[in-house]
């Protein structure tokens, strides 16, 4: 079962993510507090979610392990309830109930908000293109791996193991040395389809 391990945010942390929501609720002085963190937004933010680097010393020490990019996490946040966040939270709790083989193909979700599912917590894997080049990175000046197979291979695994997966190409990473699906709100299950609550619609 995936664990929601809320106490991995320290109390500088936890005022940082409900500031955060607020300011993007808000849609005021975003860039502002993005600068007074000295945090990055990261492309691939889309259906009113923005993605950023989660700055370390906002996370308990214990639960951060060894780190080849800036940030052992990602936090991906709405200043609503998100859809996308619900989806991706309830995809990440099926894979682990499905065991290993399954779990092992999503970037793992640390921690979320359990009432609203106005963020989530993930951890940061480095993004894979198909695309030699790929622009939007460059521009981005986010580092990247090159894998024109990458999209091929996740789809057919995903498949195989009885998932149903939309728009793959630009949405796997790696994660210590494999592959990774690091946005999956549009992955789900051939035999048992998430519902999103009437509440969030």
């Amino acid at each position: 079962m995936a664990r929601n391990h809320q106490e991995l945010l320290t109390d500088q942390g936890e005022r940082f993510v409900e500031e955060l929501c607020s300011v993007l609720y808000n849609d005021e002085k975003v860039e502002a507090f993005i600068e007074s963190y000295g945090i990055k937004e990261f492309t691939g933010g889309s259906l009113g979610r923005r993605i950023f680097s989660f700055p370390n010393s906002l996370a308990q020490d214990d639960s951060i392990g060894d780190i080849d990019l800036e940030t052992f996490y990602v936090i991906k946040a709405s200043g609503k309830s998100l859809p996308h966040n619900y989806r991706e939270i309830k995809v990440w709790q099926k894979a682990c109930d499905l065991g290993w083989e399954h779990e092992s193909l999503f970037a793992p979700i640390h921690a979320w908000d359990v009432e609203d599912y106005r963020w989530l917590i993930m951890r940061r894997v480095r993004p894979v293109s198909p695309h030699e080049g790929d622009i939007a990175y460059l521009l981005s000046g986010q580092e990247y791996i090159y894998d024109p197979d990458a999209p091929e291979w996740m789809e057919e695994k995903l498949t195989e193991l009885g998932w149903t997966v939309e728009d793959v190409e630009m949405n796997v990473g790696v994660l210590n040395d494999g592959l990774c699906m690091m946005d999956y709100g549009g992955v789900d299950r051939r035999d048992d389809s998430i519902e999103i609550p009437g509440w969030m619609k």
